[in-house]
Formats: structure tokens, sequence, C-alpha cells
């Protein structure tokens, strides 16, 4: 095949060089390379070996080779001398833009990488499945999966998982810096972290920030812990399952993850076989204590092979000393000493920790000054922002580099926030406190305020705040006072630092009941403590330094491992060298267990080697004094051990306890041997200890009597204070820590007072009288006589002869005084159990509260102070579990008993209670004060599980808040005692426990505390503000709460509302009632328009639903029945006039129900205002569910009466609310007015009665305030309002009428019906009414509507004083003067427009003019009189000039000019009746004129009625309700006249329409619309000249005739081009009938209409052309002799015989009935007005006939331009003539209303559809013209078409047939049905 080359293509050059090696193919193949080994990588183990030939290959792929690919070290690394010059720079740009790499090259170069790395590792892991792999093969392999991630990492440095896992390659090579920094630049971001806190943003980079968390833990940077980026981190722990998921690669040893190396470097001698090594996991004491032990009891026996101890690497000494232990200290001791298990570490990684037996400073909660966020349960975290070691480029204000920009690699995050230099200092000292102000000032003024009370009392204990922060700032105070007082203070703060489960488990699993000592069941209970808590002394602080747990350890390991020693040696050995400390040192908690354990298994081998070590140096005659110290250590050690676990509350079982005791005996001898035999002074140190040893050995026995132990202890008392040691202190030894005169006395003390306390706890139980007596003196000695202050060196017992109190009961008092707090609290509670067993509330109560004191005394005591630390944080954790037991018992009875719990509390116990319970407020005051450091960002919590947002210590810090919460209300209950005891010391007790109460509410509130404690404390101070309602300002104290508790706004007081954190809840009935007084005058205060908007409301609103619905009682019925029923009642002229002097009543019963507090407090009627003001102050466009609020405001004032008819201004709102039931209904509609008159005569009536109780019981009830004037004043106004517009229109004084109220009478002439009284005449009524206005001018002179309204009244009384009959009333007609005088008044009332935005009030301007006028003409008035008084008014014509009017005609023209001037001052054509005053004066229907008459309606038609007549008539602000419909009536009424006056027939009919469409808005609507209906049709008569009575033509005409003559009159009228005026008063007639649609009786009309059809019909259709009546009967009949015989007629495919068929398709004959087989009935002669009626609206309502296709040329007959009236009117000739020739005419008889008639009909042709075309049915749809070709479907449709006008006529008188079937029309004239339509108009 030739080869071609097209002419449009220019050949290239280079045709050798077409080779495709272009980078797309290449990375394309490349790409394919990468999928396969991906693919094979991806399918397991089984095909790794091919998956390694895919990645060779693909590595060996072009790609790889490109410059770009390489990395920026590898170039360097090749050409070395670019390192330092900018050619490297050149390079990447020529490297990066060369060819245009595509894309995906950094993509498949990064993947493959990645790829390839983690399939390195893969591959290793599979290995290590199945055999360990060597190091050095390990090592290899890591580093090639690190090198390709290094490779994978330079092409995108931003993925958080490739660092990840570089990092955990780096940590199994052991390289720290690897690690940090990969894990840096995983967490590392683009966002600023110094800006704003950043989380991490996938799970990748949590996992990392994780990791690097743990390692910067490891190595204890704190700095780079306090960067912002690890802040998430710090603040959260990761859930473990995800935890468990965080290390990439687990089956790869991690070399870093402690500062130790994993396998300990060997530094001793080769061990060979025969030597046993024990491992030990720490390098301390105990740790080979508890190995040796374990070794001791191990199942494999003793033997005596050499003893090799192991101990992990050494580290500095501040791991070591950070490795300390800090458990809580556990007796241990007193479970079992052969079970009991030394704790051991659960991690060897560094934790910051601090030794619990020491005053140490370094605690692990760690301040800090950086970014740290603190989560707590109550608010969101806050975040301070510090500058950090790397600060983005942003906060450095670096302006970024164009890398992006350029095409150049971006550079690392890393690099680049160390190029980042720039720093923004921000003090974060000045942020925190500023934080902290708003805390520390709420503190200040409760401390003050408290403390301040206080004193008063004589207390000084609370001191102040910043004495309370100095303390809790100190670590090693010095003064012994400051020591005492805030001990406990510092130790609860330590306590908070140093939070683990173990103080957890202490305060949790307490049982306050045991620490009380009250839930003892046994009868010996009470003896068991009092032994036990009698025998020890207080754990008193020694200044032994603690004990060196890894100090000499490694001399001793080596000794071990040199000499060749058994197991038993070691033992021993060890047990010397820890026992040497013994004195010196003060031995932790766990190290004691481990030597317990030791001396305890391993007694034997120690004991005979002591006995051969002493033996052997007495025989060498060496140095026994450190044995026999030993000796006397290890005594000592066993008395304390057997003591413990004798203890009644231990549970150490009997075998172990004989044991115990067989080898304290063994030691017991010996020691006494030793202590005997040796060789020294007389009461040194041991021979002092020993003694001490031995009477506490002998007094343990049980067989001893009591006498032989008090002379014991009486003699080593009397020894010790001859010898004049001091105090031997023994730290280490529970059981006598102490060997001093006092602890001798307190034992010889115990001893006297035994029987005492054997007695008193075996007392029956059951006699709570005999423990009273018993225990009151004991307890109480103010009880039985004043107690001896006694010295210390006092000798017990001793009685002053001249005091009678027993010596026995001294020496109780003495013996408790320097007893035990636990025993003397459990002596408390029984005797509060036995108060409480006899119903003696006030004891009990007063229990508690000394239970409280002697608890919070024990916080200041030496015992206390002086002890350790570690047993005195225990201690206080123990005594804070009962203190919060006590505190809720305490404060229960004290609240809920307050009326007699405080009747045996004198003055000296309420100041020791006060003085207990502010001590206790300072301490727990610590734990707030810590709690806000935490808030602000002060104090970082550890990250342990403990301080987790669900771990214990937020459930201990919630605690501590209940129990503060719980000490401030009880301090409350005792400061509000004491001022009742001591009012001569509080001048204003009220208010100082107010702001005692508030104060501490906004300190406990800013912290979020109110709602702990079940909201204790806010529920009190509710109760309390409710007792102290007349405090100033109650609404500042108790708007807070109420806030808290119920989430209500009260919205009033000096201060905002704050949000405290407490869930809201239900608002009870009860609180209602308690503060609606004072919420009803915080609402009084406002106006209600405001209150709408305040915050109060709701809170009303909420108030009223707690109290809900009122229920109804016989009474309240009976009262609501009677005021219904006054209501309802007619309204008596007398009772208005009486209800001046306050004589009208209605009758009423007193109620009292739950509800009458707030009934008498006018609750129901201030939420009736509130609904009442909100339906006011809603803008009403139109009828809605505005109405509402109204009916609900009716509702509570109706309910607020059935409690008390003595109200006033209760009926005063109800009658307004029955004022705006009625605006209401006539405002939108005139429908009520015309159609529902009873229900607004209702309305009135009991809008006048309310009003005339509001006035009778105003004069009654109503006080002097100038508010209640300014009511009642609004009242008058109001009421007189209402009886001026219940005698205007539209109401008609309709609602005084008396006929409904009649009452029976008899008299001479037998039974009759009377009015119950007489009517209130229509002049008495405006009379009333101007009374109430003037009396509404009293208060309000000012307000303009007032004299507006007199003065109205007073021209109403003027105008109509002939009809009144009374004559004592016409006798008081006003004066022309008042009348005017009045008006002048309110013109110069009214207010003046503020700007020319606002319109000017109008109406007392146009009211004086129309009455000027109306005097004027009515000669009441000169003229000139008039003029000159107007010309006096702000608007007057010509500037108010002097006008000179002599006669009535210049008055009429000034009279205009001035309306025409307030006119164009009406802007917005509000006064619509100025305009028809304009148009009266013009017109005078007295005297009409055509002029004037167009004229005035030229004045209408500018504004009222525009040119299509639509009506606007606007409503002014001063025009009452229900006059708009009367205006609307009056303008239509007289325009129509006029319009009848002029003729103006389009214009009528315009209005007609216009008037017809607004039914609703007319008064007496059906007068207006039957005046407009006759107007128009005079007008049209007049018009049109139709003759009334023109139908009695009809008469005389017969019927055939006047169906002949209609049919061609209505193809006339068909035709919408002929003309006649009797046509279109027809048309017009017809049009208005339909508008009218049965309004007024249609009579008027249908005689129109009659009268022109006979002008018609007389006219025209006698004139139109057409046949004969006679030849058109005679064809008639012709055509019906020569039709065939019936069976002969054609049957078309639709007749019925077709459409009858049986199953087989076989027809069936169904006989048929011709019409005219009988002879025709005559006709009667003469029409009926209902069938000319029937004719010509037929003929008027039918639609023109639609278009019909055109015929063919050659059947069209030919037509002039002008249609002929053969073409109008038809032919009715040639068509019969065609109908002869088609098919003979066939009369169809045919039922009208009247009677039977005849019709002619033609069929269609044969096979036609149009054969049955009146009796179409609708099974069959005609198919869519537009997608058939109609001449298809109906083939004679063109043929019938063109048949012409004949059609038409035959297609009328089936239209006429079908009528005439339906019967006679309603004369709507609505058309022609859908049945009787032609076939063209079917198509």
């Amino acid at each position: 095949m030739a080869n071609f080359t097209a002419l449009n293509i220019e050949p290239d050059e280079h045709t050798d060089d077409e080779v495709d090696n272009t980078k797309e193919i290449q990375i394309e193949d490349a790409l394919k390379l990468y999928q396969a080994a991906l693919k094979l990588h991806s399918q397991g183990p089984s095909l790794y070996a091919q998956a390694a030939e895919a990645y060779t290959a693909l590595f060996q792929s072009e790609i790889f080779k490109y410059p770009e690919s390489q990395t920026e070290f590898h170039r360097i690394e090749k050409h070395p001398e670019l390192e330092y010059t900018e050619a490297v720079l050149g390079l990447e740009l020529a490297a990066a833009s060369a060819d245009g790499a595509p894309s995906t090259l950094p993509q498949i170069l990064y993947l493959s990488y990645k790829n390839h790395g983690q399939f390195i590792l893969d591959c290793v892991k599979s290995r290590l499945k199945h055999e360990p792999l060597p190091k050095s093969q390990l090592d290899y392999q890591v580093k090639a999966a690190i090198d390709n991630f290094a490779l994978a990492l330079a092409s995108d440095e931003s993925d958080a998982d490739a660092w990840r896992r570089a990092a955990r390659i780096g940590s199994m090579l052991g390289s720290r810096r690897i690690a940090r920094y990969c894990l840096e630049a995983a967490v590392e971001n683009d966002d600023d972290p110094t800006i704003a806190e950043v989380e991490p943003p996938s799970l990748e980079e949590g996992f990392a920030g994780e990791q690097l968390k743990e390692q910067l833990e490891v190595l204890s940077d704190e700095t780079a812990l306090s960067h912002p980026v690890m802040a998430p981190y710090l603040r959260k722990i990761m859930p473990k399952f995800l935890a468990k998921h965080m290390d990439p690669y687990p089956f790869l040893p991690n070399t870093i993850k402690s500062l130790g190396t994993d396998s300990p470097a060997s530094e001793g001698p080769e061990i060979t076989e025969s030597r046993f090594v024990i491992n030990v996991d720490d390098r301390t004491w105990t740790a080979i204590g508890d190995k040796l032990c374990e070794s001791y009891i191990s199942p494999h026996g003793l033997s005596g092979t050499g003893i090799v101890i192991r101990l992990p690497a050494e580290v500095a000494q501040s791991t070591e000393n950070d490795n300390s232990q800090h458990a809580e200290p556990r007796d241990q001791i007193m479970k079992d000493v052969g079970t009991t298990e030394s704790p051991v570490a659960e991690s060897n990684e560094a934790a910051i920790a601090t030794p619990v037996t020491t005053k140490s400073d370094d605690l692990p909660v760690e301040i800090v000054t950086t970014t740290t966020t603190v989560p707590l349960a109550d608010e969101n975290p806050r975040t301070s922002i510090l500058p950090t070691r790397k600060r983005s480029q942003s906060a450095a204000g670096i302006r970024s580099t164009p890398e992006e920009e350029n095409g150049t690699q971006k550079r690392s995050k890393r690099i680049r926030n160390r190029d980042n230099t720039g720093d923004a200092s921000i003090d974060p000292t000045s942020q925190l406190t500023e934080q902290l102000k708003s805390f520390v000032r709420a503190d200040n003024d409760v401390f003050a305020f408290v403390d301040g009370i206080l004193k008063k009392l004589g207390v000084d204990d609370l001191g102040s705040l910043q004495d309370l922060q100095t303390a809790m700032e100190k670590t090693q105070p010095t003064e012994r006072a400051e020591i005492v007082a805030n001990t406990a203070i510092r130790d609860l703060r330590d306590i908070l630092r140093t939070w683990d489960d173990a103080k957890a488990s202490t305060f949790v699993n307490g049982n306050a009941a045991d620490i009380l000592g009250s839930s003892a069941g046994s009868a010996n209970a009470g003896l068991a403590a009092f032994l036990e808590h009698s025998k020890t002394g207080p754990l008193k602080v020694s200044s032994i330094p603690l004990f060196a747990d890894a100090e000499g350890l490694s001399a001793f390991v080596a000794k071990v491992e040199t000499e060749w020693m058994p197991l038993q040696d070691v033992i021993y050995e060890w047990t010397c060298a820890v026992l040497t400390t013994y004195r010196q040192k003060l031995w932790p908690e766990t190290l004691k267990v481990a030597i317990v354990r030791i001396i305890s298994f391993a007694d034997a081998d120690i004991f005979g080697r002591l006995q051969l070590e002493i033996a052997r140096i007495r025989m060498n005659g060496g140095d026994t004094g450190p044995l026999e110290e030993l000796a006397q250590t290890l005594f000592e050690l066993h008395i304390d051990i057997y003591s413990r676990i004798t203890n009644p509350s231990s549970a150490v079982s009997y075998e172990t306890r004989t044991m115990t005791k067989d080898r304290l005996d063994r030691w017991a001898d010996f020691t006494a041997d030793v202590i005997r035999s040796r060789e020294c002074t007389t009461n040194d140190e041991l021979s002092l200890r020993y003694l001490w040893a031995s009477v506490f050995y002998a007094t343990m026995a049980e067989n001893v009597s009591r006498e032989h132990k008090v002379l014991c202890w009486s003699d080593l008392q009397a020894l010790l204070r001859e010898s004049d040691w001091p105090a031997i202190e023994l730290q280490n030894n529970a059981v006598m820590p102490e060997i001093t005169i006092e602890a001798a006395e307190r034992e010889v003390s115990r001893l006297t007072t035994m029987d005492f306390f054997f007695n008193l706890f075996q007392t029956d139980r059951s006699d709570p009288l005999a423990i009273i007596e018993t225990l009151e003196p004991v307890l109480d000695p103010e009880s039985a006589c004043q107690p001896i202050e006694a010295d210390e060196n006092d000798v017990p017992a001793s009685s002053d002869p001249g005091d009678s109190t027993p010596a026995a009961l001294r020496d109780m008092w003495k013996f408790l005084k320097t007893g035990s707090t636990s025993l003397r609290l459990f002596l408390w509670q029984r005797l509060r159990e036995a108060y409480f067993s006899i119903g003696y509330n006030t004891k009990v109560f007063s229990c508690h509260l000394k239970s409280i004191e002697i608890i919070v005394g024990d916080l200041r005591t030496e015992d206390y102070v002086d002890s350790a630390d570690e047993p005195r944080r225990h201690k206080l954790l123990m005594w804070l579990k009962a203190l919060d037991d006590l505190l809720v018992k305490s404060l229960t009875i004290a609240l809920n008993d307050a009326a007699t719990c405080f009747e045996i509390v004198d003055e000296r116990h309420i100041k020791t209670t006060c003085a207990a319970i502010a001590q206790l407020n300072r301490v727990l005051h610590s734990a707030a004060i810590f709690d806000d450091e935490i808030r602000v960002g002060i104090t970082q919590l550890p990250q342990t599980p403990a301080y987790a947002p669900n771990g214990s210590f937020h459930s201990f810090i919630n605690k501590l808040r209940e129990m503060q919460v719980r000490t401030w209300a009880l301090q409350y209950t005792m400061v509000k005692e004491a001022m009742s005891q001591n009012r001569e010391l509080f001048l204003t007790p009220d208010n100082d426990l107010a702001d005692f109460l508030a104060l501490v509410h906004y300190s406990l509130g800013m912290r979020k505390c109110c709602k702990a404690s079940n909201k204790i404390f806010l529920k009190m101070m509710k109760v309390e503000m409710i007792r102290l309602k007349h405090v100033e300002r109650w609404e500042d104290y108790l708007g807070q709460v109420l806030y808290d508790l119920y989430g209500i706004r009260l919205g009033v007081g000096t201060y905002l509302l704050e949000e405290h954190g407490c869930p809201t809840e239900t608002l009870d009935r009860r609180t209602v009632l308690n503060i609606a007084e004072q919420v009803i005058q915080l609402a009084n205060g406002m106006t209600m328009k405001d209150l709408l908007k305040h915050e109060l409301r709701p809170a009303i609103e909420r108030m009223q639903t707690a109290v809900g619905p009122a229920k109804s009682t016989p009474q309240m019925l009976h009262n609501l029945r009677n005021y219904t029923e006054y209501l309802k009642t007619s309204i008596r002229p007398i009772d208005m006039f009486r209800a001046w002097k306050g004589q009208v009543q209605v009758d009423s019963l007193p109620v009292i129900t739950p509800e009458s507090p707030l009934a008498d407090k006018g609750w129901y009627f201030l939420l009736g205002m509130i609904a009442l003001t909100k339906f006011r102050s809603q803008k009403r466009l139109g009828p809605g569910a505005q109405t509402d609020d109204m009916r609900v405001g009716a509702t509570f004032m109706r309910l607020q009466l059935q409690f008390s008819a003595d109200h006033w201004e209760t009926w005063y709102r109800l009658a307004q609310c029955f004022d705006y039931e009625l605006e209401e209904e006539v405002m939108w509609s005139a429908d009520k007015i015309n159609n529902h008159r009873p229900d607004l005569v209702r309305l009135q009536r009991s809008s006048i009665h309310c009003y005339v109780m509001a006035l009778s019981t105003s004069v009654r009830t109503a006080d002097s305030t100038f508010a209640t004037a300014e009511k009642l004043s609004e009242m008058y106004h109001e009421f007189g309002m209402r009886i001026y517009a219940s005698s205007r229109e539209p109401f008609g004084m309709e609602a005084f009428w008396v006929d409904e109220f009649e009452k029976h009478m008899s008299g001479a002439s037998g039974m009759y019906k009377k009015p119950l009284h007489d009517e209130l005449s229509r002049y008495k009524a405006w009379m009333y009414a101007a009374k109430l206005f003037k009396e509404s001018l009293r208060e309000r002179p000012n307000f303009w509507m007032n004299h507006y309204m007199l003065g109205k009244c007073y021209w109403k009384m003027y105008c109509k004083v002939d009809d009144e009959w009374d004559e004592r009333a016409k006798a008081k007609k006003p004066s022309i003067d008042e009348i005017i005088h009045a008006f002048v008044n309110a013109i110069k009332t009214v207010p003046k427009p503020k700007d020319n935005r606002q319109d000017p009030i109008l109406e007392p301007h146009y009211k004086l003019a129309s009455v000027v006028h109306k005097l004027v003409m009515s000669k009441a008035m000169t003229p000139q009189a008039g003029a000159d008084l107007l010309q006096q008014q702000p608007y007057s014509i010509r500037k108010g000039e002097v006008m000179q009017v002599t006669d009535q005609e210049y008055w009429e023209s000034y009279i205009l000019e001035v309306l025409r001037l307030l006119r164009n001052a009406d802007k917005q054509h509000w006064q619509h009746r100025m305009i028809a005053r304009v148009a009266s004066i013009i017109y005078e229907e007295n005297d009409p004129t055509f002029i004037t008459a167009k004229a005035a309606a030229h004045e209408f038609r500018e504004s009222i009625f525009t040119k299509t007549m639509h009506i606007q008539v606007w409503k002014p602000d001063a025009e009452r309700p229900g006059r708009h419909c009367v205006y609307m009536e009056r303008y239509v009424r007289y325009i129509t006249r006029i319009f009848l006056y002029t003729g103006e027939k389009a214009s009528m009919e315009a209005l007609c329409k216009r008037v017809r469409k607004k039914s609703s808005e007319f008064h007496r609507f059906s007068q207006v619309w039957a005046e407009c209906c006759s107007t128009y049709l005079k007008l049209i008569r007049s018009v049109a000249k139709v003759p009334a009575g023109m139908d009695e033509i009809f008469k005389t005409v017969p019927g055939d005739e006047f169906t002949h003559f209609s049919d061609r009159l209505t193809a006339w009228i068909a035709d919408p081009r002929m003309q006649h005026p009797a046509l279109e008063a027809l048309r017009e007639a017809v049009e208005l009938k339909k508008l009218n649609s049965n309004a007024m009786k249609p009579t008027p009309i249908d005689d129109l209409i009659n009268d022109a059809w006979a002008v018609l019909y007389t006219q025209v259709a006698k004139t139109l052309p057409g046949p004969d009546l006679s030849s058109l009967q005679a064809a008639q009949l012709d055509g019906a002799a020569e039709a065939p015989p019936p069976a002969a007629r054609a049957l078309g495919p639709m007749s019925l015989n077709n459409l009858v068929m049986d199953m087989n398709g076989t027809q069936i004959p169904v006989p048929v009935t011709y019409a005219g087989s009988e002879p025709s009935r005559a006709r009667k002669v003469g029409i009926s007005r209902r069938e000319v009626l029937r004719r010509s609206e037929l003929a008027v309502n039918r639609p023109p006939d639609p278009p019909r296709a055109i015929a063919p040329a050659s059947s069209r007959p030919r037509v002039s331009e002008q249609p002929s009236p053969t073409m109008v009117l038809g032919s009715n000739v040639e068509s019969g003539q065609r109908g002869k020739s088609s098919t003979p005419k066939v009369e169809i008889p045919a039922r009208s209303a009247e009677g039977e008639r005849e019709r002619n009909d033609e069929e269609s042709e044969r096979g036609s559809l149009h054969d049955s075309a009146d009796d179409e049915s609708d099974l069959s749809d005609v198919p869519d013209m537009d997608d058939v070709d109609s001449s298809s479907i109906f083939p004679g449709l063109m043929r019938r078409e063109g048949q012409g006008s004949s059609t038409a006529n035959e297609n009328d008188g089936e239209n006429e047939h079908e009528h005439e079937q339906e019967g006679e029309g309603d004369g709507d004239g609505e058309g022609r049905g859908e049945e009787g339509s032609s076939p063209a108009a079917k198509e």
C-alpha cells in the first residue's frame, strides 16, 4: 500500500529521533512497577520474595535517575564544593523546571520509598516469628528501612505516619536524637502554636504527640513539655483502646524507654554455676529485703549455696530520689504478718514523687508560668499564650519566603520554625493574676465581713484572706503559733497536690460511723476503743532524717558477692545493716513491712545467729554494745508487732497471734539476759528503753491485775522523773513512739479510770437515761461544776477539800482532757444516741456541734501538729470524712428544726462552735484557692489516672466544695442565733444577715459551687430572704438565688445576674406564695409597657404556671354567677348617678382558699394587666389570634373579682377588656354591626356596668396618691367615651334600651307589662359623658381629647335639647360659649408635630370650623363673629388677618377656604370628613343644581372616590371604632344621590360593583345596596328609554309566536355587532342581577329585564327577516306526511339497536316509538313573566358560537362585507329545503315547565357520530385535536359546516330543547350546559 502525506501537514525535519522517551511514559511505567510490587507486598509473606524482586525492578527504573529525584544531601555528597555556594539553588531550580516534570513524580518517589521501608520491616517481623535475628542483622535491616523513610520524607515531609515510623526505628537503634527529631516533626503544624492551642488534627499526630510526651518525661525536659504544642497531650490522656496501637512496630526492641540501659554492665567477678543470683528490680534496701524474704519462704527450700545480688544500673542521684516510694501508709502488720508483701513498682520509668515521711519541697503538682490547659468539671479550658522556644514566622514578624511561588522544594516545618528568631514577650504572671482578681476580691469581702461579725462575738479564728494565703505559701514555718494554726491548711494543700489512689481509698472507704465510734455493735466495742486509743500516744514528727533507701547499698552487695554467704547469712547481715538505723533514721512504711516480714519468717535464724555473736564477742572480750542495742531493738519491734496484731480491729488469725506471742516471749527472755549481764551505768538510755519495754510487756498479759499495772507504770514514772533523762523517741515503733514521763502518766490515768469506763461501756443501751446520767457530767463539766484548770505537772487525782466534786469525776475530766480525740468522739456519739432514743433533738444537735468542735480542735493540738507528715495527712482525710457526716446532720437539724434546736445552746456554746466552724472554713478554703489556681491555669495537674476528669481527685474536690457550702451554711445559722441572743451588739441584724448570705453566695457562685450539696445554701438563702422581706434592696439579695434555683430573672436590682452553673429546678407553689408580694411590688413599680419587655414578665408567668389554675369553690361560683347576671342586666340610669356616691354594689361572699393570699395581693389582677397590656401593645393589622391575650386578661380580672369585688381598678380593667372586644368586633368588618347586633349590645352593657362598678368602688376604696388619681382620670375619660360611643351610630343607644327587660304589672285594666325602669335618653347620656370628661380634666387638664369630647357632648346636647322630655335636664343646656371654649381648649392642648414628618392632629380644628359653620348657618352666630373666631386659631387663612364676612354667601366661600386649608395640612389624606363637609356646603340637596352637584362629586372624586369608583376612606387615629362603616354608608348614599341627579350611569355602575364587593364595610349595607341598585336601575331606564310595564304585551301573545320571534331575537342578540338601547339596558340589567346575587329582592331588576325584552320584541324581533310563521308550520306538516314508515328508518352505527347485542354478536331488535304518533294538544295564549325572564336571560347569557372550519369554496355561499339580515339571523327556508333532501323531519315531544312544546330536529347523516348528539355518553372521550387530524375523525364535519347558518339554528333548537327539559332557571342566566353544546363546540 502506497504511503501518502497530507497536504496540510508539514513534515518533521528530525525524523530520526522519533523514539518516545518522554518522562510521562517513564513515570507511567514506574507506576505500573510500583503497583505490581505493592500488590505482591500486600499478599503476605508467601510472596515476599517476588515482592522484593518487584521493588528492585522499581528502583532500577529511569525516574530514580532524574536529577530532581535526588535529595539535596545526595547532591552535596556527590559535589561537596557546592555545599556553601548558591549553585545548589540553581541546580534545584534547573532540576525542578527541566522538561516540565509531571506532578506525579514526587508522589511516586514518596510512595515507593515509604512502602519499601515498610516492606523491609514486614520481612523482619515475618522472620522474627520463626527465629530470632542476631543484633547485627536486625540493625542492618532497620537501618535500610530508616534510609527509605528518610528518602520518602524528603519528598513529602508532612506525613506524620512516616515520621512516627522513623522515630520508632531510631528508638530501636538507641538514638534519642533521631527519635525526638522525628516525633517533633510529626506533631508540628503550620498553625502558630503560640497564638492558640492547636488540637492534633489526626490520630497519627496524636500518637506522635503522646510518644513525644513520654520521651520528654523520661528526659525530664520540662521546657519542651511547656511548649503549647504539647498542651493537648498533657491535658488529655490517650484511651487504652487507642494506646495499644500507638507503637507501630511492637516487635522491635526499644532501648530508650528509660534512662538506663537494657542490660547492666558486669562489674563483679565472673559468676559460676555454684552461686545463686537474686535479681533485684530496684536499687533499694526494701527491694532487697523483699527478695530475700521471697527466697527464704520459696518452696525450693534453703541451701548453703552462696548468694549474689544483682542490682539495676546505678543512675543519677536525682533519679534515685524520684523513685522513692510514695504509697499511702497502710497498717499491713495488723492484717497478717505471714501474708504481708511489699509493694512493687509497676514501671521502671522515672516519675515525679514526693517522700511521704518528710516535708519535701519537691511536689508532683508543678507550679508553672507557661501555657497550661486544665480540664475542669464546670468550665471550659482556659489558655494563656506565652512565647516558647519554637516560634512561627507570623509570630516573629518575618515575611514568609516565596518558596511556594518559585517552585523550589518547601523547607520542613522544623527548619522554618528554627529560622524564626522573633520574640514577643508576654508576662504570664500578670495575666494569671488578673484572672484571679475576681476570686480574691470576693473572698476578701467574705472574710472581712464574717470576721467582723465573729469578732463582735469574741471569736477571731477566721482571720483574713491575706493571712490564709500567706499560710498556704509557707512550707517550713518556724513560729509555733503559726504552725499550730495553719498546719491543717497546708496539709490539705499537700494532699491535693500529691493526690493518688491510696488517698482516694482512704477517703472513700472511710466510714464516718466507724471514725466517730457510733457504729459499734458489740457490748465491749466502746471499751475496746478506750483501750486501743489510750495505749499509744501521738505520732510526733522527729528531727531525725528520712531513711536513705539506696545509701550503702553497693557496699553491701559487694560484700555479699565477695564473701561466700548463704541466704541465712545475707538475711542476718541485711537485718543488722537496717536495724542500726532504728534510732537515727525514719523508716518508710514499705521498709518497715519488709523488716517485719524478715524478722518474722527468719526469726529462728536471726535469734540463733545473734545469740552466737553475743556469746562469741563476750568470750573474746569484745564490745557487745551494738549487739545489745540490736537485741533491744528486736524486742521492741516484736512488742510492736504483737500489740498491733492483738488490736480489736486486727484481722490476724489466732495461729499467727500465737506464733507471734511465742517469738515475743523468747525475745523478752533473751533481752532480759543481755541487759542484765551488760556492764553500764544505771539509768542510761538502753536501760530506760528496756524498762519501758519490760513494763509494756508485763502489762500486756491478760491475767495481770489492774493494780499491778498501775504500780508498774507509777514506779516507771517515778524512775523517769528521778533520772531526769530527756525524752527518748522511737519513731519507728508504733505502740511506744516515745519514752517520757507524760506517756507514763497517761498509762497510769488510763488504768485508774478503767473501772469507770468499763462500767460505762457495759451500760445497757436500752436505758438511755442511765447513759445520760453517767456521761453528761463527764463530757460536759459545765453541767456539774466548773472543771479544774489543771497544769500538766499537777498530780493526778488531787482534790481540793473545798470542792464537792468527786475525785473520780475530776480524774475523768483530766483523762479526757489529755486523752485521745477518738475516745471523746466515741463518748459524745454514745451520748447523742441516748438523747436521740428519747427524742431530745436539741441535745442531739448540741452533740453534733461538740463533735465538730472536738475534731477541729484536734487539728490544732500538738499531737496532730507534731506527728509525721503522712500519718497526719491520713488523719486529716479521716477527720474530713467524719466532719462531712457531722455537717450534714447538724445542718439538717439547724434548718429543719430551727425553732427548737437552739434552746439549750448558750452563748459559750455558740462561741466555741463559731470558732470551730471558722477554723474549718479556713481549712476548706485552702482547697478553694487551690481549685482557683487550677481553674485559671497557675497549677498544672499531673497526667495520672487519679487526676483524670473522671478520676478520684475531682470526686474529692467536689466533696470539699460540698463541705465548704455546708460549713458556710452552718456558720450562718450559728451567727443568726448569736445575733438573737446578743441584740445589743448588732444594730441592724437583718441587714447583716442578708449581707452575710449575699457575700458568701457571690463567692461560691463564682466557683460554680452553688449547686453543691443539693443546693442547700441556695435553699437556705431563699428561705431566709423570704423571711427578711423588709430588707432594703431585697431583690438584689434574692434575684441571683431565684435564678440559680429556678432560672427565673427578676430583672431588677443593682447587680447583673451571673451564670453559676446550677441546674434549674421546677418552681414550686410554696416559693411562689412566699415571694409573690415582693414580685407584685416590683411589677407595680414599673409601667406595664416596660414590664412586657422586662425579664420580670417571664418570671411572673412561670410563677403562675407553678401556682396552677385556681380551684373554684362554692363561694367563688356564687360570686361569679352574681357578676355574670349583673353584667346581663339593663343599664339603670339611677345606678349610674348613684355610682358617684359609691352606692352601687354587687352581692358577693368572702372567699378563703389557698390562692386567697395571692388574690389579696392583687396577683390575678397583675396577670390580667400583663395580658391586657400585651394585647394593647400589639399592632393589629387585621382580625386574628391577638384577641387571645385580651380574653386571657378578662379571665384573670374575673378571677380576681371572684375573690374580692372591692378593687376598683379590676372593674375598670375588665371594662376595658369588654371595650377592646367590642372594638375588635366592629373595627375590621361591619358584619357584627349589620347581622349580630345583640352581641354588640351585650358587650356594651357589660362594659358600662363594669365602669359603673369601678366608679362606685373607687369612691369607697381608692387612695389619694397621684398614681391613683391619674388612673381615675383615665377611667373617667374611657367611661365617657363608652357612653358617647354607645349613643352614636352605629350603636345607636341600643345598649340603653329596656325593651327586653319588662316586669308584669297588675292594674285596673288587668295584667300588663312595664319596663323595669326608664331608659337613659340620648341627651342625658351626653350629659353624663360630659360630667365624666370634666372629672377627667381635673387631673389631666392638658389632655386634648377630654376638651374635644367635652365640646362634642356639649354640641350634641345643644342641638338635641328639644328631644329631651326632662325639664331639669333641659335646664342644663350648654351655652355656645361653653361649646366654643371646649374646642378652643382642645386646640390649645393638642400636641404639636415634633417635625415635618409627623402629621398634625386636625380633629379639634375641623370640629371647631364645622360647629362654627353650623352656628352661622343656623344664625346662632353672626358670620363676622364666626370668622373672627376662626381667624384666631392656628390654621387660619391668610395668616390670621382680619376678614370681613358680612353675609351668608361670602361666609360659604370663607368657610370653604378654611376647610381647604385644613385639607392641605392633611398631607396623608386621613381626614375624610373635611371633604364631605366641603361637598355638603357646595351642594345643597334642598336646592340642587347641576353645577353644584358636579362640583360636589368632584370633591369626592379627588380623594374618597377614584375614577374607577374605588372607595378610599381612611381611619384617623382619633376616630372611634365602628364609625368607619357609618361614614362609608353616608358617603356612598350621598354620592348616589348626586349621580342620580347628574345622570352618571357609568359611574353608578362602577360604584355598584365596588359597593357589592365591600359588603362588610358599610353600616346598614342592605339599605345602601338597595339604594344603589334602585338608582342604577333608574339611570338605566332613563338612558335606554325603557318605559315601565312594557311586559304587559306578552299576555296576549301565543306561545308559538313568542318562541318563533324569541328565537330570531336570540340569534340577533348573539351577534356582538348588533346595537340597541334596549339591548344595552337588558344586558346591564342581567349583569346587575348577577351582581346582586339575592342581596336584595330582584323584582325591580326583573321588571327592567322584562320591559327591555318587550321593547326588543316589539321594535326588533318582528322586523327581522325570516319565514312566515304559517308557512313554517305547513312545511313541518308536509314533511310529516311524506315521511317513510317507522320501520324503514335508517339506523346509524350509534343507534340503540346496534349497541344492544347478545354475546354472540347477534343483534337484538328493540321496539322504537317515534314522536308525532300522537296528536298535539292546543296551546294556551299568553306568556308568563318567568318565561319571558328565562328567554331574555338565556339570550343575553348565551356564549357566542366557537369558530367553525372553513368549507370548500364550491359549497360556500358568497356574502358581502356587511352581513345581511339573512346571514345574521339565518335562513329557515334553506334549512328546511336541505332538510327535505336529506332526512324527513321528526317531531320529538319535549316537556317544559309550563307544558309540552314541539321542536324541530334534524338528524345527522348515516354513519356519523352526530346521530346521537343529544345522548352523548361520558364513557367515550374526544381525542386531542392538536394531535389528530379533525377530518380523519369527523368525516362529515366539513360537509356539515358547509351547510351554513342552518346548523346554527338547529343547534339553537337543541339548546332550547335542553333548557326546556331542565326546567326554569333561577334567573341568573349562567348559559348552556355541556350536554347541550354543539358538536363544533365539543370539538
